[in-house]
Parts: C-alpha cells; structure tokens; sequence
C-alpha cells in the first residue's frame, strides 16, 4: 500500500462532511507508516518519523486505546541477545478499529464494497440496472446498509467513520449513450445525494467522480511501480480517467480532474469526443452490429465472448484512444507512469496495455521523457473501494 496516498479531499463545512475521527498529523503519519509495512514496533516508528522514542510511545499507547491499532507477538531475534530490555512489539492495524462504505452509481450496475481500516473487502455486493434512477438508488442503498451491518455486526456499526459515494460526473448527460429515457437521468441534476443519505444515515458522506474514486484506490492500494505522479485510466461503460501528482489525487475545481473520456477524437472532422472509441458502450455496439450478444459484457467482468475480430478492432482503437490521452498528459505533467485498469477481463486489459504501447510508437514524442505503462491492480472494484477509503483516508491516512 501506498503510505503516500494522503487525503485529498477538499471537505466542505458543512455537517454532512465533519469528520468523526479525525486524527492529528503525527498519529496519520503513524498510521500511514503502519499501513505500508504491515507492522512496525515504536523503536521503528520513531526511527521512521524522526519522532523521540517517548514521542513514538504515547502514540502507539493512545491509537492502542482508541483500539486503532493492536499489539502482536514481541519478535523474536536469531542472533544471540546480548542487550538487556524487552523484545520489540510489532503493532498493525486493528481491521475492526473502524470501517468506510463504498457505493458506485454506474451506468448499468450499482456496487457496495465495505471496507476495514487495514484495507480489506469484508462486504461486496453487485447489482446490475438498466440505467441508474434516484429510487432504484436509494432503495439499492437501504438493503446494503444492512448487509453491511450484518457482516460486522452491531458492536461496530458506531466504527463505520463514512459513506463515499463514486459517480459518473454530470450523469445526465449521456442518456442516448446508455440507453436511458432522459427524464429518468435529469432526476439527478438538482438531486442533493450528499444531504440526502446524511440525513438517512447520520455519516459524513463524500462524493466523487467514479473514474477519480477508482484512481484512488490504485493510489492507496496498487501503484506497484511506487508512482508518484500518473495518469490513471479507467475502462468502463465510458473511458475515464484520474491524474496524481506527488501522491496526491488531483481533483480540479469541479472534482473532474483526468477526465480524458472528454477529450476531443483525434484526426476527426465530427465534434466527438475520445470516449466515443474506447469505452465499453462503443464494444456493445459493436457486437450487436455484428449479430452478437453484448449483455455479458456488463455482467461479468471476468467473464467475456467476443468474436476476435470485433474485440480486437476495439482493443485496438481503445489503445489508440487512450495512447493519445497519454501523450497529452506526458506534455503538460511529465507524468512518471500510465496505469490501466477496468471493469474488462485481465486478458483484454493486456490486449489494451499492449495496444496502448503500440499506438504510442506512433505518436511524435520529441520533447517528452516516456511515461511507463503497466496493468492496474485493484480491479472491476476499484470504483467502490476508491470511494470506500473516502472516509478512512479522510480521518486516519
């Protein structure tokens, strides 16, 4: 994990974004630290954060009481002790010391992940629509609440510290794309979904562009190469994308920063925009043209039959597509790394990533330093874990 992956979220004052735990500096960087290495012991932490060795120690003692971190077996030297003292004490994250809610309002599925402070999955629950509605939501929302509970069960439901919320920006927008009859979709323009599940829950509730929500689960939980500043691409029902520079998740004023699906075709004659060739909705069509069945694209990630020509046509105007949103990038931000990740199969996203590489050979790269290209790790979920750290990161990383 990725001890750099600060909270970057800009909370309002208002009161459906107060923080419930929210934790001085040095007991973030702590916890942060913790995060990264599994375990430390305070002679370890002091001698990661510069901090005294008491400093260190009132610390461990005050995140222990708070039941945020837990004690494990004192470590045990090979080498024969010849220092009198006691062993070191490793101390991790308490997976129950406190919890965050994910929820994704997709275009054809809605998602719940129920995330614990050491940052594991302990819920996950799927749901495939026709097009997202403000009550399809809210009753989606009731029923995994619950199942959230349940899985931890009432003792710790006071631990849930929030409810991230990841959705696609301006959702109205785009009803002919997916489908969907245009009332339906314009209940979301003036719709307060903040203030609305804050009064229901009574948790502070965050809310992010989907592409930027999965971004920052690959910054929290993947970003293998250590990346400190990349652009992120993510391949869903729309081409989306989120950029980090110095760890830290660029959101932009409007919380669209990286959305390169907008960004307008190249070498086009028409007003469309990049989205248009690489997104899933563009690989629906495609099959249905070619008298294939495209459901299954949207119902199981892992799970895809394609005829080869039409999945490598779009593998390869995808790669095209996002090879171009790359090359942007590299321009303005001089970015270290591109990573890749969607709701596709790992096999078509290496199609992708390989794809991607070809089409940048063919981009006028003089004057730029080369960005590394890799797979993402996080995943078909990274949308729903993205926003499921909303409120741990907010208060403890």
């Amino acid at each position: 994990m990725n001890s750099n992956a600060l909270n970057t979220l800009h909370l309002t004052d208002d009161t459906a974004n107060t923080l419930l735990d929210a934790r001085s500096s040095n007991e973030r960087h702590v916890l942060s630290l913790i995060r990264q290495h599994g375990s430390l012991s305070k002679s370890d932490i002091a001698q990661h954060t510069g901090l005294s060795a008491q400093s260190a120690s009132v610390i461990i003692k005050k995140l222990e009481e708070d039941k945020l971190v837990t004690a494990l077996k004192a470590e045990k030297s090979e080498a024969p002790v010849k220092k009198k003292g006691q062993p070191k004490v490793p101390f991790s994250l308490n997976d129950n010391g406190a919890f965050g809610i994910g929820l994704k309002i997709g275009r054809r599925s809605y998602d719940m992940t129920l995330l614990d402070l050491a940052g594991q999955v302990r819920a996950s629950v799927h749901e495939k629509i026709s097009y997202p509605t403000v009550d399809s939501f809210l009753e989606f929302v009731t029923r995994v609440y619950r199942v959230a509970v349940n899985k931890i069960g009432e003792r710790y439901v006071n631990r849930i510290q929030g409810i991230g919320v990841a959705m696609p920006s301006h959702i109205w927008q785009w009803s002919k794309e997916v489908n969907a009859p245009q009332d339906a979709l314009a209940e979301w323009e003036h719709f307060d979904l903040q203030n609305a599940l804050f009064a229901q829950y009574a948790l502070p509730v965050f809310i992010l562009n989907d592409a930027a929500a999965a971004c920052n689960a690959e910054l929290s939980f993947g970003n293998t190469a250590q990346h400190k500043s990349f652009l992120y691409v993510f391949v869903g029902t729309f081409l989306g994308g989120g950029v980090v520079i110095n760890n830290s998740l660029i959101k932009g004023k409007s919380g669209n920063g990286g959305a390169i699906g907008s960004l307008p075709l190249l070498d086009s004659a028409t007003n469309g925009q990049l989205m248009s060739k690489g997104s899933l909705y563009v690989l629906s069509q495609m099959l249905e043209d070619n008298n294939e069945n495209s459901d299954h694209i949207y119902d199981d990630a892992n799970l895809w039959s394609c005829s080869e020509e039409v999945l490598s046509k779009w593998c390869s105007q995808t790669g095209e597509s996002i090879a171009f949103a790359a090359h942007c990038a590299t321009c303005f931000l001089d970015l270290d790394g591109v990573i890749i990740d969607g709701a596709i199969p790992a096999s078509v996203k290496l199609h992708i990533l390989e794809a991607t590489q070809q089409a940048m050979l063919k981009q006028d790269t003089r004057g730029t330093t080369p960005a590394q290209f890799s797979s993402g790790v996080v995943g078909v979920k990274a949308q729903s874990i993205g926003s499921a750290s909303f409120p741990l990161s907010a208060n403890y990383f």
